[in-house]
């Protein structure tokens, strides 16, 4: 195991091609409704126009956890509801907040229930629970498809903290949220990392062969297999080549494509699996390959609903420094790159994200950016708060 030692300098988010700062939301600017308020979870709104949020009250044990709207434009809180008592996250997985594809629900995964509020008058409408025949299942992820209010519920036993390379078997519930209707559950070999815009079709890793770099599986809502992606990823330096060492992320584009790229998981040499981001179809066919300079994944990417504007995060330090035990890393910050997406997808602007992200939330919750409908407005968590993004030209909210 190497040990790193990261060399801290601040760089500030500067507005880069179309994209200009419009809000930025602090813990502080909650203390009309919260003391000490801790923001846990947020997700932007379709339209753009609100950011939802997730704070607890102070860091003691079983502290108040809020749901509060605001503004975007004014910078208000609009509305806000007590939910009860928090649990702070662990093994990687935090509480959620998520709008539903049209905007008239939210979702709370708080880590001990699965809430459907009503957006505007933040009631609550149902209660989505792990199967009444497995015991000791916790909510730990949510997930909504972009055009239709189905969301994967994701149960499973209380995390540890295990900064190892490994699965997390859980059991799937695929609910529509509007009516409460179970379309599927099934139990999976891992914690889901996509799912298609139409609600019909869920990304895993596969572990069923071991191999370097683990492909991704495509399952039906009833956990049927439909595809293995594998793309074009590969490490370097590997002395056994059956023990994983990173994996194939996926982001579904729509029903037919997606985009892969590689983990944040490096071989002895310093090496990512892949320096690039592919689109393959559901057959496995590359459809297009993307090679931004000095890309280097961290796994996460979102894509607007209205599937034209894509986003991925990039942090990249030099393979060589990587490769040092014990090295000073120089000195870099996390980047924002923008995508658009017509005939194909090329890239349209980067953004520095620098800072930390949320205080108390899990690595995705953090560096996973939120989008508007149309990709016109961008969120991100940053110096535990959240920073807003518009695209110049864009009409103001």
């Amino acid at each position: 195991m190497m040990a790193f030692m990261f060399q801290a300098k601040p760089i500030s988010a500067t507005e880069d091609g179309s994209l200009v700062s419009a809000a930025r939301i602090e813990e502080s600017s909650l203390r009309g409704v919260i003391n000490d308020a801790i923001i846990q979870s947020f997700d932007l709104s379709p339209d753009g126009k609100t950011v939802a949020i997730l704070a607890v009250a102070g860091s003691k044990v079983g502290a108040p956890l809020w749901l509060v709207i605001e503004d975007v434009s004014t910078k208000q809180v609009t509305s806000s509801r007590e939910l009860g008592p928090s649990t702070f996250g662990s093994g990687g997985f935090s509480a959620q907040v998520l709008y539903s594809s049209d905007q008239q629900y939210l979702v709370i995964q708080d880590l001990q229930t699965i809430r459907v509020f009503d957006s505007k008058n933040l009631t609550a409408t149902r209660t989505i629970s792990a199967p009444s025949n497995k015991e000791g299942l916790f909510p730990l992820l949510v997930m909504g498809a972009g055009n239709k209010d189905i969301f994967v519920c994701v149960f499973g036993p209380q995390q540890k903290l295990d900064l190892t390379f490994h699965p997390t078997p859980v059991h799937l519930e695929i609910v529509d949220v509007s009516s409460g209707n179970l379309i599927g559950d099934w139990a999976s070999e891992d914690v889901p990392q996509s799912i298609s815009p139409n609600g019909d079709l869920i990304a895993v890793s596969s572990w069923q062969t071991l191999r370097p770099v683990l492909p991704l599986n495509v399952f039906d809502t009833q956990g049927k297999k439909i595809a293995e992606l594998t793309g074009d990823f590969s490490f370097k330096k590997v002395t056994d080549q059956s023990k994983p060492l990173g994996r194939v992320m996926g982001l579904f584009l729509d029903t037919q494509e997606l985009l892969l790229t590689s983990d944040e998981r490096i071989d002895q040499s310093g090496h990512l699996s892949g320096e690039n981001l592919e689109i393959v179809t559901i057959t496995g066919k590359e459809a297009q390959k993307i090679k931004p300079r000095h890309y280097a994944s961290t796994g996460e990417m979102a894509i607007s609903r209205d599937s034209k504007t894509i986003v991925a995060i990039s942090w990249y330090t030099p393979a060589r420094a990587l490769a040092q035990e014990h090295a000073v890393l120089p000195a870099s910050s996390p980047e924002l790159l923008v995508f658009e997406r017509g005939t194909s997808v090329h890239m349209d602007t980067s953004l520095p994200i620098h800072g930390l992200g949320l205080k108390a939330s899990g690595w995705l919750e953090n560096r996973r950016p939120r989008l508007s409908l149309d990709g016109a407005v961008i969120a991100i968590a940053q110096d535990n708060g959240i920073t807003i993004f518009v695209r110049k030209g864009a009409k103001s909210h």
